[in-house]
């Protein structure tokens, strides 16, 4: 048929035929089978965006995102005020990690349809891996009021829980979502993480396991399952069962990340590391290929900036700026150095309140961190008030609340200007042990340097490079270095060591945070649950024959 020609009698024919073949494979769940009519009708109507719709939601929905863009932004191409077009791309996107590009669709398609419940929970999925928590709850709130009568609104009601630290809230309230409709594998999966979090790791693998049986295709849950405890022999099954998830041709790129790292994790509590560097190895290639690029020159001007900024006669001349108050314990180091357990430790103290992992640094700092004087001083209130409350709000009655997020490293000046009598827990731990656990773990968020060997080292000196400056401009009764090894094998000391530095009494709880009842929400969840140990002290040399330039930070001869 030509360009631009009206179709005749049997061509219409021929098209209605194939869309009804498409649709009623639509309509029975069979994408697959959808999939070579559509492309057929695409080929007899090619300006009719509902055939490009169908088609990029059919490849959406078997995984076939490549193909799934190309069509949902032809269909956007020919009609691009229709919302769910644009959250089906949001989709797509964000499965091949462009966070940035599906937000944006989201956002969007919210400007067409505000009431679109899909988009906006989605949005806040987005935001809450970007560590935006305020926008995430209130994208999660605004789903659950527009379909508070759905599954999928009745969800994003409980992620908003969450990530607003109400487990138990959230617990009871996809309990009764479950009740309602068992049949969503997400549902399972937040619950599941909600009792990992919590040490129920019984319970956890059962939701786990729930969840993977609704949605074999999805990665997370077999994250989760492997994260849960340490495994064993018996574990062989669960091995071979990811092992065949990697080889199936309709997993995601970021879905292999995910089970690479799992293989990974599984054999290297196995035993079998050369089989589970090969694994790290590979999640680390796509985890690189996701994340944004990481810029050497960049990291190390800004740490020039800031060691130059930041001097001793700066605090001295604007001592003024600060306030008296001592609730804030900032828990810092390199991801991976100790922090959980430093936290668990410190906040198992009755009188000190465990924050975990606040972004609130990381979300303020930036804007400040290099601003002139006056305008820092006028902002300076504002500032340390939000900090305050959010403090405050999750110990009331505590005289210390820590504050366990590692990058806080980078606003320390900042901070200690705000609040002088601020104290600063730095974490230390074996520099290999430190990046080849980074290496070795998916994080919620993507950081650039994470992923290559050489990028590690250079992020770690430079990290040094920056606690060493602060060590020379702060008093020493404001920061403390807390070296893992250290804590593993002496407990009580280091225990004393540190409420001693808190401005507070013993007490003997700090000998036990494995009876700490605080949520985990770090990559340390099982480990954190159990006694102190030191299995995990020079871990690196189980890999010492991959460890390339890592080499870097070895101490001289």
């Amino acid at each position: 048929m030509a360009d631009g020609a009206k179709p005749g009698r049997n061509e219409e024919t021929s098209v209605e035929s194939v869309l009804r073949l498409a649709h009623r494979h639509l309509k029975a769940g069979r994408f697959n089978d959808a999939i070579p009519a559509l492309l057929q009708a695409s080929r007899l109507l090619p300006d009719n965006p509902v055939v490009f719709d169908d088609l990029g939601r059919a490849c959406l929905l078997t995984r076939r995102l490549p193909e799934a863009l190309t069509w949902l932004r032809r269909a956007i191409a020919l009609r691009p005020t229709f919302a769910r077009t644009h959250y089906s791309l949001g989709l797509a996107l964000a499965q091949t990690g462009d966070y940035e590009a599906a937000l944006a669709a989201h956002r969007r398609a919210i400007e067409l349809e505000p009431r679109l419940a899909e988009a906006h929970g989605r949005a806040a999925d987005i935001l809450l891996r970007k560590g935006k928590r305020d926008e995430a709850v209130a994208e999660y709130e605004r789903a659950f009021e527009v379909a508070p009568g759905t599954t999928f609104g009745r969800l994003c009601g409980a992620k908003a829980m969450v990530a607003q630290d109400r487990p138990g809230e959230a617990e009871e309230r996809l309990r009764q979502l479950i009740e309602n409709d068992s049949s969503s594998s997400e549902a399972h999966l937040v619950l599941a993480h909600i009792l990992n979090e919590a040490g129920r790791f019984d319970e956890a693998a059962a939701s786990f396991e729930r969840s993977i049986a609704l949605a074999p295709w999805q990665a997370t849950a077999y994250g989760g399952l492997v994260s849960s405890r340490r495994l064993t022999e018996a574990d062989r099954p669960l091995v071979a069962r990811i092992l065949s998830r990697l080889e199936a041709a309709d997993v995601a790129e970021r879905q292999r990340m995910t089970l690479h790292f799992a293989a990974g994790k599984a054999l290297d509590d196995l035993r079998d590391y050369a089989g589970a560097i090969q694994h790290f190895d590979a999640a680390n290639q796509i985890r690189r290929r996701l994340s944004p690029a990481f810029d050497r020159k960049f990291l190390e001007h800004r740490i020039d900036r800031t060691i130059a900024r930041y001097s001793r006669e700066l605090f001295a001349a604007h001592a003024a700026m600060g306030q008296d108050d001592e609730t804030p314990v900032l828990i810092l180091g390199m991801p991976r150095s100790g922090t959980t357990l430093v936290e668990r430790i410190v906040s198992s103290h009755p009188r000190i309140g465990g924050g975990g992992e606040l972004t609130f640094w990381n979300e303020r700092a930036s804007a400040w961190v290099d601003v002139e004087m006056g305008k820092l001083a006028e902002a300076a209130d504002s500032l340390r008030g939000d900090y305050l409350r959010l403090l405050r709000s999750i110990g009331p009655g505590s005289l210390r609340v820590t504050d366990k997020m590692p990058f806080n490293f980078l606003w320390i000046g900042l901070v200690r200007l705000l609040f002088p009598n601020a104290r600063f827990i730095h974490c230390r731990r074996n520099p290999i042990d430190t990046c080849l656990s980074i290496y070795s773990t998916q994080f919620t968020q993507s950081w650039g340097y994470a992923s290559d060997r050489g990028d590690l080292a250079f992020y770690y000196r430079q990290y040094l490079r920056l606690m060493e400056h602060w060590r020379a401009v702060l008093p020493s009764d404001r920061l403390l270095d807390v070296d893992y090894e250290d804590a593993t094998a002496a407990p009580e000391e280091t225990a004393r060591r540190l409420i001693a530095f808190c401005g507070l009494e013993w007490d003997p709880a700090c000998l036990q945070p494995e009876r700490n009842p605080d949520a985990v929400k770090t990559a340390s969840t099982w480990q954190a649950r159990q006694p102190i140990y030191r299995t995990s002290v020079e871990r690196w040399r189980n890999y010492e024959p991959w460890i390339g330039e890592l080499r870097l930070l070895l101490p001289d001869p």
